[in-house]
């Protein structure tokens, strides 16, 4: 029995089942996401940057400095896309009602994240003021961590 040609072909297609079944890709899980709005400083940076302060219970804060055209009384949200460990930030800016004073920095406060490691893609709006911009990086979501990306 262990020398016939249909044993070895058996098998063969159970060896090829269980390949097929280990290389098969999860269930893609559901996107979430999650519109936050901004609070509005000024702290005299002119970079375009992102920084992200890991806290302790495990939010997230996230700074937008180097913004141009924005005015206290301007709104700037985020659209936030997470799907699984891949998150997507869409930058979002409301035109000013009255003129008021110029800032430029938001921050945000991301309380949705565990202490995982995540992908992060951030995009900025194509504005009147500056181009769209867009940063790329990975951020491991633990007490005391600091985060800091240029805008490109």
């Amino acid at each position: 029995m262990f020398h016939s040609t249909e044993f070895y072909v058996i098998c063969l297609m159970a060896a090829a089942a269980i390949v097929a079944l280990m290389s098969r890709r999860e269930s893609a899980s559901p996107v979430r996401q999650y519109l936050l709005a901004g609070v509005l400083s000024q702290t005299d940076s002119y970079q375009p940057e992102i920084d992200f302060f890991c806290c302790e219970d495990g939010s997230v804060v996230l700074r937008r400095r180097g913004l141009r055209g924005v005015t206290l009384s301007s709104a700037v949200s985020l659209a936030v896309e997470v799907k699984g460990f891949d998150i997507t930030i869409y930058e979002r800016h409301a035109p000013a009602r009255s003129e008021s004073e110029q800032v430029d920095t938001a921050s945000f406060i991301l309380d949705f994240l565990a202490n995982e490691r995540y992908f992060i893609r951030y995009v900025t709006p194509l504005t009147p003021y500056e181009s769209e911009k867009i940063a790329t990086l990975t951020l491991h979501n633990r007490p005391d961590m600091t985060v800091t990306c240029a805008l490109i």
